[in-house]
C-alpha cells in the first residue's frame, strides 16, 4: 500500500477545515472565504510555520474549486506575509505569530477574553463630560440652528454650477496657501469697507471655522502653558480649543462692557500670550466693549506684549445705529499694528454647513499661517471658496446680509415682545429677570439669580420641546446663571407660541428660588 504523502495529508486536513468553516461566513465571496480560512489555519497551527502548503491544482480538486481562485487566494496571502513562493518549488507558511500560536489546538481552540475598550485621553473625557452636551438638541432657540428659506438656493447652486461646466481642473486641486486667491480678496474688499479692517489679501487666511483659526493661532504663536486671558463666561469652541492644547486659561469676569483690562503684572509675573475677546458683541452676554475699554486693552497690549484674539462672529447683525468698528482697525487708526489678530466666519450668515471662517493676521505673520493652515488641515474646497468670493464681490452677500438683518431683527422683536407679554412681572425686577445685551445678534440672554438653578430649567425647558443653554455651561470661572436663546433658526409667526411653552417653567422657578 502506498503511504500518503505529507502534502496529501495535509490537503486531507485542509480540505476538511475549509469545509467545516464554509458557512462561518455568509454572503462573502468564495475566494474571501477561503482566504480568511486558510489564514486562520496559519495562525492556529492547522498548517506549521515552514510547512508546504499542496498544490493549488491538488487543492482546488478536493474542495471543488476552480484552479484560478486558489492561485488569486496564494497570491494575496503571499502579498500579506501569510506565505512565501519559494523557486519552483511549492509555496510555504511563515510563522506570522508567537510561537504559542503553533502549540495551540489546531480544532477546538478555546475563544480568546474580549480586549478592553479603548481609553479616553484626559482630554477626550473633559470634551465627553463637558456640560453643555447635555442641553444642545435640534429644537427650536437652539444656537446652530438654520432655516433655510432664508438661503437664495438657486443663486448659489448656479454659482457652484458654473466652474462645474468648465471643468477646471484647478478646482479639483487642494489649493493655494492661505485659501483660494479670490475669495482672500473679495473678504479684504468686504472687512476694509464694513469693518474697517486694515489688511490686504496676503493677511486673510481661510480656515474652516473660528475654532480651527484659534487652533493654527495657538499652535504658532504659543507653547504648551502659556497664559491666555479668556472672558467669563465664554463660547466653550474658544475655551475648549485653547485648553486642549495645553495653555492655562486665565479668566476675567466681563461686565456690561465686556471684558475689562486687567491689571498690569507684577514684576516678574509670566504675562498672558494672548486674550480673546468678543468686543463687538460678547458671547454669550452681549455686551458691546465702548470706544474707551477698547483703547485701554490695544494699550495695554502694546505695553505688555499681549495679542489680542478679536472674534468677530456675528457684527453684521446690528439692528440700531452703525457698528462699532473692529478693534483691528481701530488698532491702525492710533499708530499701532501688528498686535490684533480678527477672525470671522460665514456658518451665521451663510449657512452652518459651509465650513468656512478665515482670519487676518499681522503682515509679518501672513506667510507662515498660510503655509503652516495648507500643512495642518490643507485646504478646503475650492469650489465652495470660488463660489463664495463671486457671490460676495458681485454683490449677491451684501443683499443677502440686508435681508437677514431685516429678518432676524423682526425675530428679535418678537422675542423680546413675547417676554414682556408673559414675563411682564419679572422683566419690571431686572434684579429676577434681566434682559442681556441689545439690539445684535442672533441669540437674547436672559440674566437670573444665582439662586435659580439654570441646568435644572434648561432640562424642564427640553422636556417641553424648547432648547435654551443655561448660562453656566459656558463658565469657565465665577458662575452666572442665565438662559441663552437664538432666534435664527424660528420664524417670528412662531416665537410667541414658543415662549408660552417655557414661560410657566421660567415663573415657577423663579419663584420657587424667592421663597424662604
Amino acid at each position: 500500500m502506498t503511504q500518503a504523502s505529507p502534502t496529501d495529508t495535509l490537503s486531507d486536513t485542509l480540505s476538511d477545515w475549509l469545509a467545516a468553516r464554509g458557512d462561518t461566513e455568509p454572503g462573502q465571496p468564495l475566494g474571501a472565504r477561503l482566504a480568511q480560512g486558510l489564514r486562520d489555519a496559519v495562525l492556529q497551527g492547522v498548517i506549521a510555520a515552514g510547512q508546504r502548503l499542496p498544490a493549488t491544482r491538488a487543492l482546488a480538486q478536493r474542495l471543488g474549486v476552480a484552479r484560478n481562485t486558489l492561485v488569486a487566494v496564494y497570491a494575496q496571502l503571499a502579498a500579506e506575509g501569510f506565505v512565501v513562493a519559494g523557486q519552483g518549488s511549492g509555496t510555504y507558511a511563515c510563522r506570522v505569530a508567537p510561537e504559542r500560536v503553533s502549540a495551540r489546538p489546531a480544532r477546538a481552540q478555546a475563544k480568546a477574553a474580549p480586549l478592553p475598550a479603548p481609553t479616553l485621553s484626559a482630554r477626550g473625557q473633559r470634551y465627553q463630560v463637558h456640560p453643555l452636551h447635555r442641553f444642545w438638541s435640534r429644537q427650536p432657540f437652539c444656537p446652530g440652528l438654520f432655516d433655510a428659506h432664508l438661503f437664495p438656493h438657486a443663486l448659489w447652486n448656479r454659482l457652484l454650477a458654473q466652474p462645474l461646466r468648465h471643468a477646471d481642473a484647478a478646482l479639483l486641486g487642494a489649493g493655494e496657501p492661505g485659501g483660494a486667491p479670490p475669495l482672500r480678496q473679495a473678504i479684504a474688499q468686504h472687512v476694509r469697507a464694513t469693518r474697517g479692517v486694515r489688511c490686504e489679501p496676503e493677511q486673510v487666511i481661510i480656515t474652516d471655522s473660528t475654532a480651527q483659526s484659534l487652533d493654527l493661532i495657538a499652535r504658532l504663536l504659543c507653547d504648551p502653558g502659556d497664559r491666555v486671558w479668556i472672558e467669563n463666561p465664554c463660547y466653550w469652541g474658544a475655551s475648549q480649543t485653547l485648553a486642549d492644547l495645553g495653555l492655562a486659561l486665565q479668566p476675567i469676569d466681563v461686565d456690561d462692557d465686556g471684558l475689562p483690562v486687567p491689571p498690569a503684572p507684577s514684576r516678574g509675573a509670566p504675562r498672558p500670550r494672548l486674550a480673546y475677546l468678543t468686543p463687538s458683541h460678547q458671547f454669550p452676554t452681549g455686551a458691546v466693549m465702548p470706544l474707551a475699554r477698547r483703547l485701554d486693552w490695544l494699550a495695554h497690549a502694546r505695553q505688555h506684549g499681549t495679542l489680542l484674539i478679536e472674534d468677530d462672529y456675528d457684527s453684521e447683525y446690528r439692528y440700531t445705529g452703525m457698528p462699532f468698528p473692529s478693534l483691528q482697525g481701530l488698532e491702525g487708526d492710533v499708530g499701532a499694528g501688528g498686535r490684533v489678530l480678527y477672525l470671522g466666519s460665514f456658518s451665521k450668515t451663510m449657512y452652518p454647513g459651509i465650513r468656512v471662517g478665515f482670519m487676518v493676521v499681522p503682515s509679518a505673520l501672513a506667510g507662515v499661517f498660510g503655509d503652516a493652515s495648507a500643512d495642518f488641515y490643507r485646504d478646503g474646497d475650492q469650489l465652495v471658496q470660488h463660489g463664495l468670493a463671486r457671490f460676495i464681490t458681485e454683490g449677491h452677500y451684501a443683499a443677502h446680509v440686508r435681508a437677514l438683518r431685516r429678518e432676524y431683527g423682526a425675530r428679535r422683536e418678537a422675542l423680546v415682545q413675547a417676554l414682556w407679554q408673559h414675563l411682564p412681572d419679572l422683566l419690571d425686577a431686572p434684579e429676577r429677570l434681566r434682559l442681556l445685551g441689545g439690539a445684535r445678534g442672533v441669540h437674547l440672554t436672559l440674566g437670573l439669580p444665582d439662586t435659580v438653578d439654570d441646568q435644572a430649567l434648561a432640562l424642564r425647558c427640553r422636556a417641553l420641546g424648547v432648547t435654551v443653554i443655561p448660562l453656566s455651561v459656558y463658565c469657565v470661572g465665577t458662575v452666572r446663571r442665565g438662559l441663552v436663546l437664538s432666534y435664527a433658526g424660528s420664524p417670528a409667526g412662531q416665537i410667541a407660541g414658543l415662549v408660552a411653552q417655557i414661560a410657566p417653567a421660567l415663573r415657577r422657578a423663579l419663584a420657587y428660588s424667592a421663597s424662604p
